[in-house]
């Protein structure tokens, strides 16, 4: 009886422990099925002042953060150092991954537009923000699952050296998120033209 018993116990232990081995590969299994699936990329926009600490979620895009993409994208889009009619295509196409499609379409109409009437040639404008200009929660709007930021700007524009225009703007622009190829875009935000809203001037000169 005591041999019966001592290989029932034998098997009893072997039961048990083949019982932990397929329960361990399961788990293993598990974990390389969550990994697989987890995120490659996470994304955290840390607030430029960190001494008071700062909770962020992942995916969450801070206003602030909005905001300086906006402005940063919107001065570069406008700036035409040398002559419109190269400066202003050139930079809608070397900036086409922050721009979503549905805005880059408006522009490039703009662009058709303003050369059949001949206002592009030799023209230079300088897109700058107003002095003192800092960012302030108001400057912020949420849209639904997007943002409209507003931007106090000065345009000046000059053709073979003469100002031909000169203006003071508080300027809208939608920010939206964008699923793009994060080595071309790392913000993972597009503008999306000014929507429904309508820049606010603040002042005007316009030189004939």
């Amino acid at each position: 009886m005591s041999f019966i018993s001592d290989l029932e116990n034998e098997r009893q232990n072997g039961r048990y422990k083949t019982r932990i081995i397929i329960g361990l590969f399961m788990l293993v299994i598990l974990i390389v099925v969550g990994w697989m699936q987890a995120p490659r990329d996470i994304t955290l926009h840390y607030p430029p002042d960190l001494r008071s600490g700062a909770q962020m979620q992942m995916g969450e895009v801070p206003p602030f953060e909005v905001y300086l993409f906006a402005q940063y994208i919107l001065q570069q889009l406008n700036s035409w150092e040398i002559n419109g009619s190269k400066d202003y295509p050139r930079k809608v196409s070397m900036l086409r991954y922050y721009l979503t499609p549905n805005y880059q379409q408006q522009l490039e109409e703009d662009i058709s537009l303003r050369e059949g009437n001949g206002e592009l040639r030799n023209r230079v404008r300088n897109f700058s923000f107003a002095p003192g200009t800092a960012y302030r929660e108001d400057f912020v709007q949420l849209d639904g699952d997007s943002w409209i930021v507003w931007l106090d700007v000065n345009i000046d524009e000059y053709v073979l050296g003469k100002s031909v225009k000169e203006l003071s703007l508080r300027y809208p622009i939608r920010v939206v998120r964008y699923d793009v190829d994060r080595e071309k875009n790392p913000w993972q935000l597009a503008l999306d033209g000014s929507g429904k809203f309508r820049p606010m001037r603040q002042e005007a000169k316009i030189n004939e």
